[in-house]
């Protein structure tokens, strides 16, 4: 089970500067061992919530990874 208050960007370096899809969402997830992964920028969706473990990966408009944070 995921260790859902801990957020461990390192896992997700490499994908900086790579075209986000689905596979590689899921790489993330589970080199994060299962942990809540979620991808946003100006083609996304999503909530302003704070998920303090989860990871986010940020994409610029051609959906390309710009920055990982934790929420």
């Amino acid at each position: 089970m995921p260790n859902t208050d801990h957020c461990d960007i390192a896992v997700a370096q490499f994908t900086i500067g790579q075209s986000y899809t689905p596979e590689l969402l899921e790489e993330v997830r589970a080199k994060a061992n299962g942990a809540a992964v979620r991808v946003t920028g100006p083609t996304f969706i999503a909530d302003r919530r704070r998920v303090p473990g989860r990871i986010s990966l940020l994409t610029n408009a051609e959906r390309v990874i710009v920055s990982i944070q934790c929420g």
